[in-house]
């Protein structure tokens, strides 16, 4: 249960499968999904409905959700279900979502009203209760769904062959991007299919060659073909290697994948890594029956489609009636011995060459088309497939004659014969009604053998094609060109254009005269009386006025030069950039991450964090982590000093991630947002001259924390409304500038703004 990764639940199923084959009984198996947010999706990114198609193979008595989410958040995604589950159905769903608390606030009557959907439709046949549930939440479930009726079991229809990537796929119910219905498997990831994708796995360039995948999958491939079969490569290592990055690519793993090689344990391989539905190309009898059931089996274990190649021990068939006689044997193995869901079968009766000059090959399509017909009425419910290139090799470096013949075979293959599958290049593809006239003579009479001189006239036709390829390549009549790279002219110069590169002494300089100049910040903020500054602090939650603003030092504090600083006497930029340009400087870490750490030692809980000056406040506080530097200054003070001390850092960032009137709000504590800057920065202060007195040689910093508040000013809040915005720009910056007059009048030596997701 709670099912995030479907690839585990393969195994726990597969595993599952083994005990009841080792002991003979019959234990009914329940699976339960987690669709993890409202995406409906899981955490390995499959809907709903391609988890079901990636484990239904283990036939499952019952199918279903639970964990995540709440009644009414899954109602979508349990509909979707209902309508495409064989089995029974379930949900046990969270009490609601989890309060910031994460605890949850749904009651017994919330849940049960809640889930009365499922049983108001008829969606599901077994109810129960996730996190949060109390038998009390579930004796009021029960006592909802007594009044209705559970789902009923859908009518049993024809088997249709159902696969899954991230998404799933009935490929009875699919039409290619040129209206036939023809599953299209890209071949363009096949090292026998394209140069291009040989080189760069040889070369173990997987990014590109996921690529490539991708641009199968937008040309309209709805599976892709995994080939890596090749002497000078170890195709276990690269099947599985590929597979298992192919999967993080969702623009790629949303398809299905066909898995190619000629040996079988590369596609095992392959398959173990697969949480989809996958097809493995190919078994077939040439290697004897009896292991080519044992392939079989073994591949109907791990819930995969078939596709059996039309040989057996006496060699690969050529003719219509050998390509039927060896698919028909096939098919009664795998069905009747075996029990292999026909549905999960594809035959591929080999796609051979024709216009070779060979008078035994000019019927090679007549034969395909003719078996694939025959095949499907004498085995019901499986698909027909084949590699197409193969039919046009001999007029391979002309692709427009080849694609003509391909669509002229398969148009034949599919709307008369029945063919369902082909291994192609979509972006190739011609529709049959785009094909000049007598281009399409020239096809059909090669294709459908209807004289003589079919092959000697498309090689005719052949070479006038490439001789217009060759005269666009000479420059001869050529049409109107799109506009391409235009070469680059050179600009102008002018001598200040000339300066030679100069390194670097310190790092871009504000455009103000101060930094120009270097001038020493005077730590002297009393007198910075500027109406803005003045009224913020004159606002100011502060219990002790008027507040200590100044941190100047004597300038006779420490010895002058680097590395000694003295506040007011010193440069910090200067200081700043010896200090990165002479070490690795160290910045503290998680404060967060500390505070929670001393709650598990001492007592923090609502009491500590309100103190005995918000003890009557009219809001939760606990979780208000920038709160305890008013509330619990040893706290935070200890945990600077800790960072100093033990952690060795140069600076530290003060307790602020979140002390702006913006994020404040949550707490009711907007007026206070100055306060908190200030005390956080005075904290740090302390401590950081404490520990530098103790080594002048090393002085400590206190940065200023600037978080990203909890809105942001480039996304909507509403998904009906993308325009929308909870904040301005406006009055992000006065969040900001009155966070920075509190930090500043508190010691910063720093500002840092921080953790932002939002550039704006």
């Amino acid at each position: 249960e709670t099912i995030f990764d479907t690839l585990n639940a393969k195994a726990a199923l597969y595993a599952v499968g083994e005990y009841l084959e080792f002991t003979g009984l019959d234990i009914p198996v329940f699976v339960s999904g987690t669709l993890v947010d409202q995406s409906g999706r899981t955490l390995s990114g499959q809907t709903g409905e391609a988890f079901y198609a990636s484990i239904r193979h283990a036939k499952p008595m019952c199918v279903g959700l639970n964990c995540a989410l709440g009644a009414k958040h899954m109602v979508p995604f349990v509909e979707r279900l209902a309508k495409c589950v064989e089995c029974f159905l379930h949900v046990y769903s969270n009490a609601g979502l989890p309060n910031a608390m994460g605890g949850y606030d749904d009651t017994p009557d919330d849940m049960a009203d809640e889930n009365e959907v499922f049983f108001k439709n008829g969606w599901i046949n077994m109810v129960g209760g996730c996190c949060g549930s109390t038998p009390q939440h579930i004796k009021a479930i029960r006592e909802m769904s007594e009044k209705y009726e559970p789902r009923k079991l859908p009518d049993v229809g024809r088997p249709k062959m159902w696969l899954s990537g991230l998404e799933d796929l009935v490929v009875d119910d699919v039409h290619n991007h040129l209206g036939l219905p023809f599953l299209n498997v890209g071949e363009r990831c096949n090292i026998s299919g394209s140069i291009r994708f040989k080189k760069l796995m040889m070369a173990g360039d997987y990014a590109t060659a996921m690529d490539i995948a991708k641009k199968q999958v937008e040309d309209g491939a709805h599976v892709i073909d995994i080939n890596v079969d090749d002497g000078m490569l170890d195709g276990l290592a690269a099947m599985q290697k590929f597979v298992k990055i192919a999967v993080t690519e969702p623009d790629v793993a949303k398809v299905p994948f066909m898995l190619d090689a000629s040996k079988f344990d590369i596609v095992m391989a392959g398959v173990k890594w697969c949480q989809g539905k996958c097809i493995v190309n190919s078994i077939s009898l040439k290697v004897g029956v009896e292991l080519f059931k044992e392939q079989a089996t073994l591949l109907k274990k791990h819930g995969c489609a078939i596709v059996v190649m039309a040989f057996d021990e006496d060699g690969q068939a050529a003719t219509a009636s050998e390509k039927v006689r060896i698919c028909k044997r096939s098919y009664d193995m795998l069905v009747n011995e075996v029990r292999f869901p026909p549905e999960d079968i594809i035959f591929d009766p080999n796609v051979l060459t024709i216009g070779t000059g060979m008078e035994e090959h000019q019927n090679y399509g007549v034969d395909f088309i003719n078996a694939t017909k025959t095949i499907k009425e004498q085995c019901p419910y499986v698909k027909i497939s084949g590699g197409i290139s193969n039919l046009s090799f001999g007029f391979r470096g002309v692709m427009k004659i080849r694609e003509s013949i391909h669509s002229v075979f398969l148009q034949e293959a599919i709307l008369k014969s029945g063919m369902d599958v082909g291994i192609v290049n979509p972006h190739e593809m011609i529709a049959y009604s785009e094909l000049e006239d007598d281009m399409k003579v020239l096809c059909e009479n090669l294709v459908f053998n209807k004289n003589d001189e079919a092959t000697d006239d498309m090689l005719e036709r052949t070479n006038y094609e490439r001789a217009c390829i060759d005269a666009k390549k000479k420059g001869l009549l050529p049409p109107r060109k799109p506009r391409g790279p235009m070469p680059n002219l050179p600009r102008l110069e002018f001598d200040y254009d000339k300066v030679s590169p100069v390194p670097a002494t310190e790092p871009p300089l504000p455009t103000s005269d101060v930094a120009r100049n270097h001038v020493p910040n005077t730590y002297l903020n009393a007198k910075l009386t500027h109406e803005k500054i003045a009224a913020i602090r004159a606002k100011a939650t502060n219990p002790t006025k008027p507040m200590n603003l100044d941190y100047s030092q004597p300038s006779d504090t420490y010895p002058e030069s680097f590395p000694h600083f003295v506040r007011g006497r010193d440069s910090l930029r200067e200081h700043i950039t010896s200090l990165f340009t002479s070490r690795i400087a160290l910045y503290d870490g998680a404060m967060g991450t500390m505070i929670q750490n001393y709650a598990k030692r001492n007592r923090l809980e609502e009491e500590e964090y309100r103190g005995e000056r918000f003890a009557d406040w009219t809001c939760a506080m606990k979780g208000n982590n920038d709160q305890l530097s008013i509330s619990q200054p040893q706290i935070i003070q200890g945990i600077y000093r800790e960072y100093l001390e033990v952690g060795g850092s140069d600076m530290i960032g003060t307790n602020t991630f979140s002390s702006t009137t913006i994020a404040m709000a949550d707490y009711e504590m907007e007026a206070y947002a100055y306060e908190l800057n200030y005390e956080g920065a005075r904290l740090a202060r302390e401590v950081c001259d404490e520990v530098t007195a103790k080594d002048p040689t090393k002085p400590r910093f206190v940065v200023g924390a600037m978080g990203p508040t909890n809105r942001t000013g480039s996304i909507s809040p509403s998904v009906e409304d993308p325009a929308a915005r909870n904040v301005t720009f406006d009055e992000l910056v006065e969040a900001y500038f009155e966070q920075i007059v509190g930090l500043m009048d508190g010691g910063a030596d720093i500002l840092m703004v921080e953790t932002i997701f939002d550039t704006l």
